[in-house]
């Protein structure tokens, strides 16, 4: 048992270590890095050459080679995983955003798909022109792993072009001052060009203007005439257009901040209604201007020219993600001010709940509300027929629904009851009706749907909805169908099953993907239903309208009763406001106040009527009551509301940036580079600061971003800028979080698409690097192999095995009992053995002398003491040496004791003799 104990311990020991074993190989596997960026437009047949030459390099496979793909941009992704020799290639084509190329991130990718039983070899396929990225860096690191990078150039066709090489206006400017707008071009000649301005998106200014080969300077003079912070775009175009073959990199682009007057936009749903708030803002010194959802600006950057922003009665169906995710980036990373208003189509039935909205709200707008209200069960019907499988970008409308199942599902309380079928020509519950418990294994459940298949039966999918929701026993029950206004069957029964069901307590509400052909009967269900009908075509809004629905049928978002509001806290924007001599509000949107929130006004039962608080490098604020005609019409005409939203204003604005901090920024060879210059009260260079970035991408991702002192009060920092669009920039103090300067700049499409010719220079540089070769064709690469690869494989999973066996049999050991038959033999078996070792032996005469040398000394040593007396003790004489075999007497063993007889009672067996008795089938 020690043994297989110590065998276990032993393998599970190496296991851990990693022992591995290695063997030569010759195998190579190559890999081929194929540009797809947007400059590769410009090289003739460039798709049709990289198959052939993926096709000629197959041809030099020996048995156990292996070759793949990845495309590359400004990202790489692998589009054909490794095979071997006559496995046929992946079939589809990656998609990946082609304004940028980064050579290095193709080497890197490239890198981590080597496997680690054969030699690799990495080939790129580019035109060389890079636009962020460390190529040279990557290829070294791909030499240190020991794998070459051969590079096969393909050539651009030459071009004449004329471009905007950058635009400048030095950063920011006072309202009325004079802006000088510095247009840079580059011209292979002389040439007459028209240039347009546009300011915001909006054309304030074209003319003609000529422009010297090479590069020229532009100058345009405009005015600052309004604050805020403005992007200007500047777009020419030759008179002669064979002086400009390629015309995508002819604009440019900057940003102005204007000091001035404080900005705001309001955004209401019917702008006629947005008056009051409208004088309430302009009485406190703000430039206001109105939108409603159509005009509602696309993402931060656009917002970026406002102090404040307010949000009036318009619902999030009506507005994109990326515009919700831009507003909240707006104030949460760009400093602007936000002011949410209630209404019916605002906070939780506007259907903003678990949007990014709601993370940088003051007040939380879940239905799961902490007081008392009717219970709600919810049957959700979602359409997961063949039609639901076209793609969204990179999700399927399918996907998209699932996720809007799952954010209904986030807004309902343990009270709730929720159901979730999907639906074809047959009926499958992911979640049957009940309680909302495991949420994780729930909403797990319903994002791995996968597409079905045929149209989708209406009237199967609501009578069973409606079996389900019968039995409940709740107040409010509700059934949301989901389905595709082109694809919906069975309709004309499915009219008087909701009617049914309207008279048993049960509304509908219904959602169609799409204005096919069967959305008149869809919408007539839904009035049927005593519900909703909502027509969608971007299916990116359907988390949004499942929201909105879930809210609305919940019933407890909105409480209609007269009240007078009651100051909760001590607040600057209630100075001078006598809220004793406010008329009533006649209702308001139930939320719940968040932790940091301070409630200024409170209404019936305590709810929030006025909420703020500071998120990120911003302030936000709720009112849940309106300011128009629904439940603040008597607010209109009292004089202290229009000071109490003046002075609300002010207090969320984005305040004035520093005039002793400078920022600039720009995006010279695809990167967004930071500067900024400080100066001290008395003008001094200030270079102690610690000063962080917040940069908002135009995919409305955010980075931090810390600046490093380069001089005395200069600071600078540098972003790779892949993505075309605008880059906002906020200097935040990292101490005091104040916000100290805003700008901007703009990464054009065009900047991929110059047509500069093939940098061949940068190919042979990264193949030297590496000890690669540039090659004009992939032909015999599989011939140019290296030295053999030694291919090293894991023994952990062996060795984990034997140890688990081995310690199987030594516990195996322990716990099982040897038959008594085989104990027997083994003890006959065992006995001569035994008894050989037993035998005395002869002792060496020479170890008789040395203990009777050490008694006499110890005799000496020792006092002298009384002894019994005992037998004489005779030494052994040596045995003496013989020259033949030594034959050892068997001593005969004492015969055994008898055993005890007579007077004497038998002792009872103790319980572990017992249990030993009835293992060996005997009785105790």
């Amino acid at each position: 048992m020690a043994l297989l104990t110590g065998v276990a311990a032993t393998a599970a020991a190496f296991a851990v270590i990693g022992v591995e074993v290695g063997r030569k190989l010759d195998r190579l596997t190559v890999i081929v890095a194929v540009d797809r960026s947007r400059s590769i437009d410009l090289v003739p047949g460039a798709a049709s050459r990289v198959e052939q030459e993926l096709q000629v390099a197959e041809l030099g496979m020996r048995e156990g080679d292996r070759i793949g793909s990845l495309a590359f941009a400004a990202e790489a992704v692998m589009e054909s995983p490794l095979r071997e020799r006559r496995q046929p290639p992946a079939p589809q084509r990656a998609e990946l955003g082609r304004d940028g190329t980064d050579l290095g991130a193709a080497v890197r990718r490239a890198l981590s798909e080597v496997p680690p039983d054969s030699a690799a070899r990495i080939v790129l396929m580019s035109d060389g022109v890079s636009t962020t990225g460390d190529a040279l860096g990557e290829a070294a690191l791909a030499a240190a792993a020991g794998v070459r990078v051969d590079v096969v150039p393909l050539d651009q066709r030459k071009l004449t072009d004329i471009r905007v090489v950058g635009v400048a206006a030095g950063g920011r400017a006072n309202l009325g001052e004079a802006i000088d707008l510095r247009v840079v071009t580059s011209s292979p000649t002389p040439a007459e060009v028209a240039l347009r301005i546009y300011r915001d998106g909006e054309l304030i200014r074209e003319g003609n203007v000529s422009i010297a080969a090479g590069e020229d300077v532009v100058h345009l003079r405009e005015t600052a005439s309004e604050p805020g912070l403005h992007r200007y775009d500047v777009e020419l175009s030759a008179k002669d257009a064979r002086q400009d073959e390629a015309p995508q990199d002819n604009t440019g682009s900057t940003f102005v901040r204007v000091a001035g007057e404080a900005s705001a936009l309001v955004l209401e749903r019917d702008k006629a209604l947005a008056g009051p708030l409208v004088r309430a803002l302009q009485s406190a010194a703000f430039q206001v201007s109105t939108g409603d959802a159509t005009q509602f600006p696309a993402g931060a950057a656009e917002l970026a020219q406002y102090d404040l922003v307010v949000l009036s009665d318009i619902s999030a169906v009506d507005l994109a993600p990326e515009q919700i995710a831009g507003l909240a980036s707006y104030v949460r990373d760009l400093g602007g001010g936000l002011l949410l208003m209630g209404g019916d189509r605002s906070l939780g039935p506007g259907g903003y709940g678990k949007t990014p909205l709601e993370e940088v709200s003051p007040v939380s707008f879940d239905v799961k509300q902490e007081r008392k209200r009717a219970s709600l069960a919810e049957v959700i019907v979602v359409d997961y027929s063949g039609s639901m499988g076209a793609a969204v970008g990179a999700r399927t409308k399918l996907d998209l629904a699932n996720e809007a199942a799952v954010r209904s599902m986030s807004l309902l309380g343990a009270g709730d009851r929720l159901g979730v079928m999907h639906v074809d020509t047959a009926v499958a519950w992911t979640i049957p009706l009940g309680e909302i418990k495991d949420r994780a294994q729930m909403e797990k459940a319903v994002r791995a749907v996968g597409v079905g298949g045929g149209g989708i039966y209406v009237d199967l999918s609501l009578q069973t909805g409606y079996g389900a929701l019968q039995k409940e026993s709740v107040q409010l029950k509700h059934l949301l169908l989901f389905a595709d206004g082109s694809d919906a069957e069975e309709r004309s029964r499915a009219f008087g099953l909701v009617s049914a069901a309207r008279t048993r307590g049960i509304t509908t509400s219904v959602v169609a993907l799409g204005n096919g052909p069967d959305v008149p009967d869809l919408e007539r269900m839904s009035k049927l239903g005593d519900g909703r009908f909502y027509l969608i075509e971007d299916a990116t809004r359907l988390p949004a309208v499942f929201a909105q629905e879930t809210v609305l049928a919940a019933r407890s978002s909105i409480n209609e009763v007269p009240f007078r509001p009651q100051a909760a806290s001590q607040s600057p924007v209630l100075r001078g406001v006598d809220l004793s001599q406010a008329p009533s509000l006649t209702g308001y949107v139930v939320t719940i106040p968040k932790g940091r929130a301070q409630v200024v006004l409170s209404g019936p039962e305590g709810d929030p009527v006025l909420a703020s608080w500071s998120v990120g490098v911003g302030r936000a604020a709720a009112f849940t009551s309106d300011y128009k005609d629904r439940w603040g019409q008597a607010w209109t005409s009292w004089s202290g509301a229009e000071k109490l939203f003046g002075q609300l204003a002010r207090d969320l604005a984005r305040r004035a940036d520093n005039p002793r901090v400078r920022l600039e920024a720009d995006t010279t060879g695809g990167e967004l580079r930071l500067r900024a210059s400080v100066t001290d009260e008395r003008g001094r260079s200030e270079s102690l600061r610690r000063l962080v970035a917040r940069v908002t991408a135009p995919d409305g991702t955010t980075r931090q971003l810390p600046l490093d002192a380069v001089g005395a009060g200069l600071y600078s920092a540098t972003l790779p800028a892949g993505r075309p669009g605008a880059y906002v920039a906020t200097l935040v103090d990292e101490q005091t979080q104040a916000v100290e300067a805003t700008t901007g700049a703009v990464l054009t499409m065009g900047h991929e698409l110059r047509p500069t010719g093939t940098d061949r220079g940068v190919l042979k540089r990264i193949a030297a690097q590496s000890g690669g070769k540039v090659r004009d064709t992939l032909a015999g690469i599989f011939l140019d192999r290296d030295a053999e690869r030694f291919a090293y494989q894991s023994l952990g999973p062996w060795l984990l095995c034997v140890a688990a066996f081995a310690l199987l049999l030594a516990v195996s050991a322990r716990r099982l009992t040897i038959p008594e038959g085989l104990e027997r033999a083994l003890q006959r078996a065992g006995a001569p053995r035994a008894e050989t070792r037993a035998a005395p032996r002869p002792e060496p005469a020479t170890s008789t002398a040395t203990l009777d040398a050490l008694s006499r000394v110890r005799a000496r040593k020792s006092p002298e003491l009384p002894r019994e007396p005992s037998a004489s003790v005779e030494p052994v004489p040596a045995a003496p040496r013989v020259s033949g075999p030594i034959v050892v007497a068997r001593v005969p063993s004492p015969p055994s004791a008898a055993p005890p007889t007579g007077g004497t009672e038998a002792r009872p067996p103790t319980a572990a003799e017992i249990l030993l008795a009835r293992r060996r089938g005997r009785k105790p």
